[in-house]
């Protein structure tokens, strides 16, 4: 009865040892390996004093065994095959490594202690303790060189057997057999060496390796229901059989070159992460930031640090290509994120989230781009393209307008001449008399659409003088009085000491009354006020960019005064606005425009070197910016 109890504590002892050991290792990505080598340590450490106690289990006269070859032993052979199968040959060789230096420290402790104990002046110098200790210290030296050769055969034998009975991935339940019964195999030569070379380790050979076998069996039903139940994914490096064997004699001190040079990639690969231009991030599958790099937190968190936040929090997406935030997309997906900062600023960016695989878990890592910039230059790029269009249709309308009107202002005259001539060299009855006149006044009328024409065409003549903007515009608001509805308000806002603009008065007159004309006649179908504002100010007191054509920002606005001709009317749709210049073209009933007003303040304003830009929004009215070069001296003064 005593002899079964003994022997179930045996099994007790080994099982908890083994699924100790077992569940510290599966935790090793949580708390490190770190613990999980000290306990082996341990383990070995202990394995040695129990081994030099020499204690056995005597069945019966001919079968006994040695205890530590069963309790500690073969969880020790187990654990190592468990590191084996999972993290491949170099945690296996850093496992033997382990063995040796637990070996060499515990040699020489030992062989310390023991001398010192027998130092003449110790208080444990004579006794049964000092007797205890030095029959212990000394029996575990004597086994230990004889005790390591037999496990280094088995730590190098077990891994080689189970390579090349294993043939899945999986580790199979013979497999894992096969090695440990190799092992016992393969020790079984030396358990018939000399007792002075392998100490009292073991008394008989066939009981002992009966004793592993059924201990071997258990281990390796504990190892299957692991890989089974625990470990499931296991590391597949296609090693071969005796690869630990010859990275072990031949290639430990590469391995650690490779390890030391793999380190110095992973700092290298961090540090490019980090400062990296793009924003990276690492997100958990519902959006929590685990990790971002400076691009990130700079550009997308404004500085701020990210881990922990929720990335749809901040980031909104546009153009998703089928992504859904908060999703797991089944391969890579690009999509426009817009992050709004707290100035109210947008910033854009070119994102794409992928997952990948980390820990066994399912992460995914976006990649950011900001292209905010990029966005701005192609729509200024999208803008001066439309505009270098506009101009070039433009011109070609000029050049083609000046032609006709040349020719056609020849042929007026020459009408009016005849007119003339018939007028004074024959007496004409009353009725015809008035006909003649009807064709004059009609000449006349076109007369004044050809010189329209000519100013668009900018070969209108003109006198360049220094003129006063604002009494320009007194004066044309006196002109237009008479012709405007009741009820509209036209108002002056300048400021004192406004420079002088170079021009000619009554082009730029002109000008003025059309711009005024056509806001008198966009206010009329108001319910409300019908408001007209005329704005002075510098070139470097707008607000707003200033696009001249053809060489937008490359002007000097304090050189220019900006003329605002406002009005609240009705306003214009974006496809209007891009043609308001073109000659002969207008958005009013046939007979109140001839096209001509607008043409005719393109061509005029060019011809001074200015330019008009114009600002309208349907339901709300329009803009017109006319920008005049500012008087200078007669030594300054650049036509």
């Amino acid at each position: 009865m005593e002899i079964l109890q003994a022997l179930l504590l045996i099994i007790l002892e080994m099982l908890f040892v083994t699924v100790s050991l077992m569940l510290l290792y599966n935790q090793r990505n949580i708390i490190g390996k770190t613990p999980f080598f000290m306990t082996v340590g341990l383990l070995q450490l202990s394995l040695h004093l129990v081994a030099g106690i020499g204690g056995r289990l005597e069945i019966m006269p001919d079968f006994a065994f040695d205890v530590s070859t069963i309790s500690l032993h073969l969880p020790l052979l187990g654990v190592f095959l468990l590191v084996y199968i999972t993290e491949g040959t170099l945690e296996a060789q850093r496992f033997v490594i382990g063995v040796l230096a637990v070996f060499g420290a515990y040699l020489y402790v030992s062989e310390v202690t023991r001398i010192i104990c027998n130092w003449p002046g110790m208080v444990l110098e004579t006794g049964v303790a000092a007797n205890a200790l030095d029959l212990l210290l000394g029996n575990s030296r004597r086994s230990m060189g004889f005790f390591i050769l037999f496990q280094m055969v088995e730590l190098l034998v077990a891994p080689a057997v189970f390579t090349a009975l294993n043939k899945e991935r999986k580790p199979g339940f013979f497999a894992i057999l096969g090695a440990f019964l190799a092992a016992d195999i393969a020790t079984l030569p030396l358990r018939f060496l000399p007792e002075e070379w392998r100490g009292n380790l073991w008394v008989a050979a066939d009981s002992t390796l009966l004793a592993r076998v059924g201990g071997s069996l258990l281990m390796t039903f504990l190892l299957w229901l692991y890989f089974t139940l625990i470990e499931r994914d296991v590391k597949n490096d296609a090693r071969g059989a005796f690869d630990l064997l010859f990275a072990f004699f031949g290639g430990y001190g590469r391995s650690k070159e490779l390890e030391a040079s793999l380190a110095e990639w992973t700092n290298r690969y961090q540090l490019v992460l980090e400062n990296a231009g793009e924003a990276i991030l690492m997100l958990t599958p519902g959006g929590r930031i685990i990790d971002a790099n400076i691009a990130a937190e700079n550009n997308m968190g404004g500085g701020r640090k990210l881990a922990g936040e929720r990335i749809w929090t901040f980031l909104r997406v546009s153009q998703p290509s089928g992504f859904i935030p908060g999703g797991v997309p089944e391969s890579p997906v690009a999509f426009t994120g817009h992050v709004r900062e707290e100035g109210g600023t947008e910033r854009i960016f070119s994102c794409s989230i992928s997952p990948v695989q980390f820990r066994r878990k399912t992460l995914l890592v976006l990649i950011g781009r900001d292209i905010t910039e990029e966005q701005k230059l192609a729509a200024e790029k999208a803008q001066l393209a439309e505009q270098l269009v506009h101009s070039q249709r433009i011109e070609s309308l000029g050049m083609l307008a000046g032609g006709i009107a040349h020719d056609f202002n020849n042929y007026i005259h020459a009408i009016l001449g005849h007119v003339d001539v018939i007028t004074y060299m024959h007496e004409q009855k009353p009725e015809v008399q008035a006909h003649l006149q009807k064709i004059a006044a009609i000449a006349e009328q076109a007369g004044k659409l050809t010189s329209q024409l000519l100013g668009f065409a900018r070969k209108g003549k003109y006198q360049v003088t220094a003129l006063d903007i604002p009494e320009t515009v007194q004066n044309c608001f006196t002109l237009l009085a008479p012709q405007t509805r009741k009820g509209l308000i036209l108002k002056l806002d300048t400021t004192d000491f406004l420079p002088k603009v170079k021009g000619d008065k009554i082009q730029i007159q002109q000008v003025l009354l059309n711009l005024l004309l056509n806001a008198a006649d966009a206010v009329q179908n108001n319910t409300g006020e019908m408001c007209v504002d005329v704005i002075l100010r510098l070139g470097t007191q707008v607000d707003f960019p200033l696009l001249p054509f053809p060489a937008p920002g490359k002007i000097d606005p304090s050189h220019y005064l900006c003329i605002t001709v406002a009005d609240n009317g009705e306003g214009m749709s974006p496809e209007v606005c891009r043609r308001i210049f073109e000659p002969f073209f207008t958005t009013k009933p046939v007979g109140k425009g001839t096209g001509m007003g607008l043409a005719m303040v393109y061509g005029t304003v060019s011809n001074h070197h200015g330019w008009v830009q114009v600002n309208s929004e349907e339901g709300v009215g329009t803009e017109f910016h006319v920008f005049l070069p500012v008087f200078e001296e007669e030594g300054n003064e650049d036509r």
